[in-house]
């Protein structure tokens, strides 16, 4: 197995230059491969990884540029970076082409020795920057995926016991609690049973964040005012939540449950924090600028938390009128809009009320 840090191809239809070039870069951490056509670099770029091209524009078959939009276009060699050498014109129609199929820059021949070696090795110090950096990514891929598996499976494992536990606080409290019971025994219970909800809240948003982040359902026209139909039936409102529908009978390209998943939360949200007596929540699409608003009247998020919401397990300690915040409810909104290929942003003027909108969104025509 070779230990040598870079492989280096030259391309060039005459031997005494690629002899030349390759005396200039030659290193012991280096290994050098020299090709007298394009045809027979595409072949050696096939078998070998390269860290960095240098290659001829004036050959005969397949000249520099050729070349280097083949090797650009596939998937396999697109990112390895390519100088061009040349004893053209450095006019800049000429220099435009070949950044244009991607070229990172220029050797002009007669080659000046010391100015050809600083600018590989700058480059091949980037070559090395981006993997270093390639591979930190695929552990951080890695490592979340194994961090949500967790999470799904410590869930999981804890719904069968934390259910159990609910059973027998719907069994005291049937048998022993009375209505209006204002004793210290009582409202300690009512505390154990507050916090077994908000405990079965957070294992059903770990379960649900969990299987979204790995599963991807496919997209599919939805309406917008039946999905918030659909989700208002389901959150457990007082009459003084006021909800008003703008322009919503439209149809869009998203992922069905995650929509309804994104409506439940903002809404939920947007009542839970709501300081006011009265709570009002428009939900607005606008088809000309392809964005849904859920806008409310509740005191608003300072701007310079707007980033921060998005965090899993982050609260803001807000005071809410209804159950505890688990931290994951706008995570989830954001991963499931980050799925669907839309943006959500914050608008807001603080203590005026919250705006969050959903941006770039899809129709099947677009």
């Amino acid at each position: 197995m070779s230990n040598k840090k870079h492989t280096l191809l030259l391309v060039d239809d005459l031997p005494q230059n690629l002899v030349a070039l390759k005396s200039i870069l030659e290193r012991p951490d280096r290994e050098i491969i020299t090709c007298l056509s394009g045809n027979e670099a595409l072949q050696i770029l096939l078998k070998n990884k390269i860290s960095l091209i240098l290659v001829d524009v004036q050959m005969p078959d397949m000249d520099g540029y050729e070349f280097v939009e083949i090797v650009k276009n596939h998937p396999d060699t697109k990112f390895i970076p390519t100088i061009f050498v040349t004893a053209i014109s450095d006019e800049p129609k000429y220099l435009s082409k070949a950044y244009d199929l991607g070229a990172i820059d220029f050797l002009f021949k007669p080659l000046i020795t010391e100015v050809t070696r600083k600018k590989v090795d700058s480059f091949l110090r980037i070559w090395d920057y981006e993997q270093e950096l390639k591979g930190l990514n695929e552990k951080l891929v890695q490592k979340n995926n194994e961090l949500e598996q967790f999470a799904h499976i410590i869930a999981h494992d804890l719904k069968t016991p934390l259910g159990n536990i609910q059973v027998l606080i719907d069994l005291i409290e049937e048998d022993h609690i009375i209505d209006n019971d204002k004793s210290e025994l009582a409202v300690l219970f009512d505390m154990v049973k507050t916090s077994s909800k908000s405990m079965s809240k957070l294992i059903e948003d770990l379960l649900y964040y969990s299987k979204n982040v790995q599963n991807n359902e496919g997209k599919v026209n939805v309406n917008i005012a039946d999905a918030l139909d659909g989700v208002l039936k389901l959150i457990n409102h007082s009459e003084k939540v006021h909800i008003e529908k703008v322009n919503l009978n439209h149809e869009i390209l998203f992922q069905p449950i995650a929509f309804h998943q994104i409506l439940s939360n903002l809404l939920s949200n947007a009542i839970k924090y709501n300081d006011k007596d009265k709570i009002v929540i428009t939900i607005a699409f606008d088809p000309e600028a392809n964005s849904l608003s859920v806008l409310d009247n509740g005191p608003g998020i300072d701007e310079k938390y707007h980033k921060l919401v998005f965090e899993m397990f982050q609260t803001l300690g807000n005071r809410s009128s209804g159950e505890s915040s688990t931290g994951i409810g706008l995570s989830l909104v954001k991963k499931l809009v980050e799925r669907n290929d839309v943006n959500i942003v914050i608008n807001n003027i603080l203590n005026s009320g919250s705006e969050f909108l959903i941006t770039d969104l899809k129709f099947e025509n677009n």
